[in-house]
């Protein structure tokens, strides 16, 4: 006699030990002892080599639907995967009208076989769709294909790169002077490199143009020229044409060594240092041009001369 006993736990709070002993365990008990459907199971079983090793837990699957109504089960029964491997080889099986031989899974059919650009599709009637229907969804995936395009834009980080090897072959191989016009510095960068075309005008547009008036627009644009030099000798402190040409303005203007040395530590310009040994040589281009070297040859000669006058009492 058999009894059944039921504990209704629903709405319960139940510790960790009882939750495992009455949910945990339960649940792996009732997957555990599931048992194959199969009404030749325990026939199969003994035919099998293995059947004085310990048994295991069965692996169970879904009955295949082609073997549905030869073993009259339903559409959730589930057999293990002896039964049907043996079912395939069970002559009482294979003599019935109903039933339906497994597909192999390599056969292939030459005449079946749709080619389609560079894929290879092998057509089979069993399939969800049959041959006309997959030749129509393969050309509407080529055309869907067309109007995907696939960016290969070059990071930022790749740019800022690029930008200052271009700034820094300019300044160093090439002995340019820094370009300050923002339609100048943009060709030069563009003619330089293609894969900067548009990076400028990339940075410009994140300055939202479109609320701003002309005026302001165009002082952005000079400023963006500073952000990239900026930028540039972050990524190389040898690219200092920029910086040196705000220190040279900055002592020239009177400005304090304090100062000149505070936006040397931020990386605006130069040290106060550098300034005054340097600066000659850094602006060696401006000497041999006759529209500024007047001044900038009158600003080095009063400093060098007025430093050496100082020494000279400071001796005395």
């Amino acid at each position: 006699m058999e009894i059944e006993t039921t504990l209704n736990v629903f709405g319960m709070k139940l510790c960790q030990t009882h939750y495992n002993k009455f949910i945990v365990n339960e649940t792996h008990n009732l997957e555990y002892n599931k048992s194959c459907s199969h009404s030749k199971h325990d026939i199969y079983k003994t035919q099998s080599k293995n059947t004085n090793t310990k048994s295991k837990k069965l692996n169970l699957e879904k009955v295949p639907k082609r073997l549905i109504e030869i073993l009259g089960l339903d559409e959730f029964a589930e057999i293990c995967s002896m039964c049907k491997k043996k079912t395939d080889k069970d002559p009482e099986y294979l003599q019935t009208e109903e039933y339906k031989a497994p597909i192999p899974k390599k056969k292939q059919i030459d005449n079946n076989i749709l080619q389609v650009s560079n894929y290879s599709y092998i057509l089979r009637n069993d399939v969800f769709y049959s041959g006309e229907e997959l030749k129509q969804l393969e050309l509407d995936f080529q055309e869907i294909l067309k109007h995907i395009t696939i960016s290969n834009e070059v990071s930022l980080s790749d740019k800022i790169i690029k930008m200052s090897n271009i700034l820094y072959n300019n300044q160093h191989k090439l002995n340019q002077k820094p370009i300050y016009d923002p339609t100048a510095f943009k060709i030069m960068l563009e003619t330089a490199d293609e894969n900067l075309i548009g990076f400028f005008d990339e940075l410009y547009i994140g300055t939202n143009p479109h609320t701003k008036s002309d005026k302001t627009n165009e002082n952005n644009k000079k400023k963006l020229v500073s952000l990239c030099y900026f930028l540039a000798s972050i990524n190389n402190k040898y690219i200092n044409s920029f910086k040196a040409d705000i220190g040279s303005y900055l002592q020239t203007s009177g400005a304090s060594s304090s100062s000149i040395d505070t936006l040397a530590n931020i990386g605006f310009s130069i040290t106060r240092k550098t300034n005054i040994f340097g600066l000659y040589n850094n602006h060696k281009y401006s000497m041999n041009d006759t529209s500024s070297s007047r001044p900038i040859r009158s600003n080095i000669r009063y400093y060098i001369t007025n430093k050496i006058k100082n020494k000279s009492k400071q001796k005395v």
